[in-house]
């Protein structure tokens, strides 16, 4: 090998294994810069366009399934409807009454007394508990008795009485009965203290 001063000379036989060396390193050098970076920026792609495709087939089937849940929705919003129409959130005395009078004028039953009386809690409802009085033909307080039960607020009788009244044909029948209805209480009614107590509290004396 022959040194000069400012250059290397090689001999001809090292120079083209020289050269395919140097354009491997540059080869190399090119993937370890440029393409490693493009396969592993490829790679992030490909995994964010499986997440996408993931993505929009979860949507699809949401898509697809919201005519259903619509249906199933109104189908809900009904029953709650008919079920605060048989168990109100309120009392609604003034309603409770009405229904009561036209169940009465249907089958011809006078309804002579009608007395709400103290509401008692229970878990998620409430009872209210109310008296009728009422008069009028066996056949008709059999068919008033029955449009009590056929209601749209839940009604049930607990306990009734029947007298008869007059001679002949015109024997009419009065008494009384004992009902319930409902009411839908969203949080539970907290125990009334009674009086007993609260003057026993009061008249307790100061611990020392």
């Amino acid at each position: 090998m022959k040194m000069e001063l400012g250059k290397i000379s090689l001999p001809k036989p090292y120079r083209i294994p020289l050269i395919v060396l140097l354009c491997v390193a540059i080869l190399v050098a090119s993937y370890l810069l440029v393409f490693s970076a493009l396969f592993r920026e490829k790679g992030r792609l490909e995994q964010d366009l499986a997440h996408t495709q993931q993505e929009v087939a979860r949507l699809t089937i949401i898509k697809n399934s919201m005519p259903e849940g619509r249906k199933q929705y109104a189908a809900l919003q009904e029953r709650l409807q008919e079920a605060l129409r048989e168990m109100p959130e309120q009392k609604e005395v003034p309603n409770l009454l009405r229904q009561v009078s036209i169940t009465a004028q249907g089958s011809r039953t006078r309804i002579k007394f009608f007395a709400p009386k103290e509401i008692q809690p229970a878990d998620f409802y409430s009872e209210l508990p109310f008296e009728i009085k009422y008069s009028g033909l066996y056949h008709s307080l059999g068919y008033f008795f029955d449009g009590i039960r056929h209601m749209e607020r839940i009604v049930r009788v607990t306990s009734f009485s029947l007298e008869a009244k007059g001679t002949g044909q015109k024997v009419q029948l009065e008494g009384s009965c004992l009902a319930k209805t409902y009411v839908f209480q969203k949080e539970p009614i907290k125990p009334k203290e009674s009086k007993d107590k609260k003057k026993g509290e009061k008249n307790a004396p100061a611990s020392k």
